[in-house]
């Protein structure tokens, strides 16, 4: 059994900050497959993306500021309905596997989801550059990857 509280100490000290987007690969691809129109494709391939990760407690929070502003809470091993980027009714969970976190989805109430996993992990940054987030979505048609830096 995983020991929680360690994990929690872990992403905490890892992952908690500000996150500018740097890279996107495979995003036009990734977006294409789960039905996002042309003209938001566009706009989310030149927007400015910001990610400020917190945990208070149990609770892991990610706000994100683009052009889809949105805020998630979790909680390690439990599952949560929530909502994809398109409004789908979705079922979560996020684990921490070998220093990644990891979210697992799933469609519920028949909704046109895909099942995805999107996988971020922390490179530690040397030679004065700062730590690096990589983060990966996969539904199983499509891959995404994208780097964001540590701003604080």
């Amino acid at each position: 059994m995983a020991n929680v509280s360690a994990d929690m100490e872990t992403i905490k000290s890892k992952f908690t900050g500000k996150w500018k987007l740097t890279k996107s690969e495979g995003l036009d691809d990734y977006l294409k497959s789960i039905d996002i129109n042309f003209m938001a494709r566009k706009m989310a391939a030149t927007a400015s993306v910001t990610l400020e990760v917190s945990v208070d407690g149990n609770t892991i929070r990610v706000v994100t500021n683009g052009p889809k502003n949105s805020t998630e809470e979790c909680q390690l091993n439990q599952e949560a309905d929530k909502k994809d980027p398109s409004g789908n009714d979705i079922t979560a969970v996020v684990t921490f596997e070998n220093g990644k976190m990891v979210t697992k989805t799933r469609p519920r109430n028949n909704s046109k989801a895909k099942e995805a996993t999107v996988t971020r992990e922390i490179i530690p940054g040397t030679g004065g550059k700062p730590d690096e987030m990589i983060m990966t979505v996969n539904n199983g048609v499509a891959e995404m990857t994208r780097y964001f830096a540590k701003q604080s």
